[in-house]
């Protein structure tokens, strides 16, 4: 009876009759979970705990409690006091699922606990009294309101509920009958609709529908040999002037300190990966003011490294950078701004946000400043691989269009773009003095590519 009249009877006459709720799509699943629980129950009250109710009881609760978490995790990213409905007593409905399908699981467990195997194994029926009698009716009752509220609100078959339901209304016009929601073999995925492919940065190809038009000649200047111990495929590159030095990141999580030309390795350190945060495929390396290196993943987490004098690299912590309008994507490159004291990243582009979002963070807490979407005149989107940012300007390696991109620093809007048609597959930029540096490879050599700076 506390399972009818409590979750489903304040959800169906309370909730539904009295104060015009409706139930979403996951909450009516929810609500069958329950009210197949209150079945269950009444079958173990007539004839006993029979193993086979009790198994039955053990999966609807799962299925329940999976269901409710599932709903919870909806809202769980969003602000305080944000959620889908009204409270009760402090908790949105879902929540209180939760609770509920957990409470079921322990309070059977205890059952089975403190029970005899004989008892378990006896198929005498039960003689329901007064008490179970009220139990069935109730039952009964309530499942006549759940049906005409399911059947007026949501529809017979094939219509489905919806994500978010009108007020319950006595008014059928007023009423929304839906079936898109249903779902179907051409999204179905074991990995679910959501799952992005990481970006292989040894595999990236051109694309000449993502190059902005009216692009000038870079002026090249030399190539620069890496040194053949470097392992991986350079995906980032970074200069600080102060030591004169350039920091190098490499997909398998390998970061080297080169001298000023390029040609000698002066350190080197292997980021543990899965140590705290996950901390792989990285996408970018920047030296920050106060002398350390920031790594980043694709992920948006970061490693800080010092460097001593003597240039050996220790990590010295590690976090998550939180997005809005990038959450669903990967980032590509990052960059210090130092006038405007932030950390700078640019996601890549995917099948769930086919746009790029230029992402601000505070130096101070490394929390989100701003998000603005990157326009740009191409056909497709491209893919930023390499991200410098100076005082008036941001400038962009677009990969995919084989292009120096040069972004106004208050406007985010391209003011020059230039061709680099002479590499294969650029990751990482910098800039030394007059000069832009570019990571590219050649027939399996790691190179340096100079170019002449043009702004």
């Amino acid at each position: 009876m506390g399972l009818t009249l409590i979750p489903i009877g304040i959800a169906t006459v309370i909730l539904g009759y009295i104060l015009g709720d409706n139930p979403c799509i996951l909450c009516w699943q929810e609500r069958i979970a329950i009210i197949l629980l209150s079945l269950c129950a009444l079958y173990m009250s007539r004839y006993g705990l029979r193993l086979k109710y009790i198994s039955t009881y053990y999966i609807i609760c799962i299925y329940g409690l999976w269901l409710s978490i599932l709903h919870s995790s909806v809202h769980l990213g969003q602000d305080i006091g944000q959620g889908f409905g009204g409270l009760i007593f402090g908790a949105h409905a879902y929540t209180w699922g939760v609770f509920l399908f957990i409470a079921n699981l322990l309070i059977m467990s205890l059952l089975i606990g403190f029970s005899n195997e004989d008892s378990l194994k006896n198929t005498t029926r039960v003689r329901w009294g007064t008490f179970h009698k009220v139990s069935g009716y109730s039952f009964i009752i309530v499942m006549f309101l759940n049906v005409i509220q399911a059947f007026t609100q949501v529809g017979p078959p094939p219509y489905i509920g919806q994500a978010s339901p009108q007020n319950f209304s006595y008014d059928l016009s007023k009423t929304v009958w839906t079936t898109k929601h249903w779902p179907t073999w051409s999204h179905f995925s074991f990995r679910a609709n959501n799952y992005i492919e990481q970006p292989e940065f040894t595999t990236l190809t051109a694309n000449e529908n993502t190059k902005l038009e009216h692009a000038n000649e870079l002026l090249k200047i030399e190539n620069t040999a890496l040194p053949a111990n470097v392992t991986g495929r350079v995906t980032a590159i970074s200069y600080d002037e102060k030591r004169s030095v350039i920091a190098i990141a490499t997909n398998k999580n390998w970061i080297y300190l080169l001298d000023k030309t390029a040609s000698n390795i002066l350190s080197q350190y292997k980021v543990d990966p899965k140590f705290d945060k996950d901390v792989n495929n990285i996408s970018g390396v920047f030296f920050d003011k106060n002398g350390e290196i920031i790594v980043t993943s694709v992920y948006k987490s970061y490693v800080n490294l010092s460097v001593d004098d003597s240039y050996r690299m220790k990590e010295v912590g590690r976090g998550n950078l939180k997005t809005v309008r990038a959450s669903k994507s990967y980032i590509g490159s990052s960059a210090l701004s130092l006038l405007d004291n932030e950390y700078l990243t640019l996601s890549l582009p995917n099948k769930v946000n086919d746009f790029i979002v230029l992402s601000r963070f505070s130096r101070k807490d490394m929390m989100l400043n701003a998000e603005q979407i990157i326009s740009m005149k191409t056909k497709e989107v491209p893919i930023i691989t390499g991200m410098e940012v100076t005082d008036n300007a941001i400038i962009l390696l677009n990969n995919s269009g084989k292009q120096l991109i040069v972004l106004d620093k208050e406007s985010n809007k391209p003011m020059n773009v230039y061709d680099i048609d002479d590499v294969n597959n650029p990751q990482g930029v910098t800039i030394i003095s007059n000069k832009v540096l570019i990571t590219d490879e050649d027939s399996g050599n790691k190179i340096v590519k100079t170019y002449l700076l043009p702004i």
